[in-house]
């Protein structure tokens, strides 16, 4: 049982990888390296919570990725344009984002202002 969460959790991180790094070979083999190391490195344990622990942080991992990791990419005109996933966490699109506007504030009007110290 716990061997197929093992697998499972690996699996889900070179889809998320796939998904994430999707035409960046570069960034593909880099991760597909590194999530290899870490299952190798952890290869002969055998403590049951240990494992346990392990697999919740390639699941958390593989969601983290798919929901936060944004690909950027420079266009002809020498800007950056976002690749975002429908399952990314990001709200916008590739659209020029405009800086908010600043709000208006109202200065509170005193209702008695002879009452101001004249010393």
């Amino acid at each position: 049982m716990l061997r197929s969460k093992v697998l499972a959790s690996f699996r889900a991180l070179h889809r998320a990888r796939k998904d994430v790094f999707k035409g960046d070979t570069a960034a593909l083999e880099a991760a597909r390296q590194r999530i290899n190391q870490e299952f190798q490195k952890n290869k002969t344990e055998t403590d049951q919570r240990k494992i346990e622990e392990l697999v919740k942080v390639a699941e958390d991992t593989a969601v983290y990725m798919r929901h936060v990791v944004v690909q950027a990419e420079m266009n002809q005109a020498g800007r950056y344009e976002l690749r975002i996933r429908k399952d990314s966490g990001v709200l916008v699109d590739n659209a020029t984002l405009k800086p908010p506007r600043p709000r208006r504030t109202r200065e509170k009007k005193t209702r008695d202002t002879k009452t101001q110290d004249t010393r």
